[in-house]
């Protein structure tokens, strides 16, 4: 099974779009940090738990070791964050995807051959999977760009193109 690894910033905003039941319907192993889970607010935690619980969310413990290879690569890129570190990390590490909204992130990991996706990405995997409709995925994808997250800053033209093809 193909392994993802979620940025805080994906978690977050699939909390607040209340899309996380479609989102773990995907056919992926999915994976973080607890480095990225310590980071979100207690209601976000809270909202992921039962999939941490069933499984669907594997939460990785840093290990010593693990942590000295996240300021290792914080050390090379001053600019992320040590959580951002440790999810390119586990990505590199699982030879997984990583998925994160982060464009200083997404550059690194590209430049290290480690594939990488957004939120785009995850509308268009839910949405071939019919793990939600394409009506329910324009919708979601507006209260993202408009209300959740509106410095998100997603390609117009791509929003655009998803939504013409969605609503056909």
């Amino acid at each position: 099974m193909t392994i993802v690894v979620n940025d805080a910033n994906i978690l977050i905003d699939l909390v607040e779009l209340r899309l996380l039941p479609h989102f773990f319907e995907l056919e992926y192993a999915f994976h973080t940090s607890d480095l990225i889970l310590e980071e979100l607010r207690e209601d976000q935690q809270k909202a992921l738990m039962p999939y941490v619980d069933m499984e669907r969310l594997q939460v990785s413990e840093m290990t010593d070791d693990d942590l000295i290879a996240v300021y290792e690569i914080k050390t090379q890129r001053p600019s992320l964050s040590e959580q951002d570190c440790s999810a390119f990390y586990q990505a590199q590490s699982l030879q997984g995807i990583l998925l994160t909204s982060d464009n200083t992130l997404r550059k690194f990991a590209k430049s290290q051959q480690v594939e990488v996706h957004g939120h785009l990405w995850i509308f268009d995997r839910m949405v071939e999977t019919e793990a939600i409709s394409p009506a329910h995925a324009i919708e979601k994808l507006d209260e993202l760009c408009e209300t959740v997250n509106p410095h998100l800053g997603l390609p117009l033209a791509e929003c655009q193109k998803r939504k013409l093809s969605w609503g056909q």
